[in-house]
């Protein structure tokens, strides 16, 4: 993993396996965008928008992209979608009540225009879906870029350990030893196609820690369950 990015929360991380997350070492305080909770009940956040770029990968289902994709705009983000389910992201907007204001739809290999400042952060989802797709730059200040992959392939290694943050929905066991493998996460293996549906296992620094996404009763309201589909 290259690039700082912190994650927040309150003492008592650890479950799971304990050798595989033993030395999670999390900042407490702060805010950021709340991915959930962990076993212990602590909310658990992580910051997105930073002077530096953020890349972030996700390897699970549209609804988990959404949930983040809402959870963004919350922090007063700016969202850029590059899909081809463009159909099923012009639902989530409307469903959301959301307009340009918030949200833009781009040619896929297109960027954003920079960012004015840290008060107008961006994010930029880049739905590869089921292939790869052109690959996201480098990026820019105070936008952070995810990518959201339905599978977990033998191509995806690159992306994989070069990500800031890595979110795994529960995978099957094939993309689970290889993740574990390139992770180098071998103890925590089984956990990454076992965990709850609605349960993600976050990457950060080579470090690893469950969350419970908890979705609000709004959110389920608009997604339904947000499991992997």
């Amino acid at each position: 993993m290259t690039g700082p990015l912190s994650m927040v929360a309150r003492p008592g991380l650890h479950a799971g396996a304990p050798a595989a997350v033993g030395a999670v070492r999390l900042q407490a305080g702060g805010d950021g965008l709340v991915m959930g909770r962990n076993r212990q009940g602590d909310l658990v956040a992580v910051r997105l928008f930073r002077p530096e770029p953020t890349r972030l990968l996700l390897f699970g289902g549209l609804r988990c992209a959404q949930l983040l994709a809402l959870r963004a705009l919350a922090l007063g983000a700016h969202l850029f979608v590059q899909s081809a389910r463009e159909p099923d992201w012009h639902g989530f907007l409307h469903q959301c009540g959301l307009g340009r204001k918030s949200a833009s739809f781009l040619p896929p290999g297109t960027q954003p225009p920079v960012p004015r400042s840290p008060a107008h952060p961006q994010l930029l989802l880049v739905d590869t879906g089921p292939s790869m797709g052109p690959a996201p730059d480098g990026g820019v200040p105070w936008r952070a870029t995810l990518r959201v992959r339905n599978d977990l392939g033998s191509w995806d290694l690159d992306p994989l350990v070069r990500s800031d943050l890595v979110i795994f929905q529960r995978l099957s066991e094939a993309e689970a030893t290889l993740a574990a493998t390139t992770l180098g996460f071998t103890e925590a293996q089984s956990w990454l196609s076992r965990i709850h549906p609605e349960m993600v296992g976050l990457v950060s620094q080579g470090r690893l820690q469950w969350v419970l996404l908890q979705p609000t009763s709004m959110e389920t309201a608009l997604f339904g369950p947000v499991s992997r589909a």
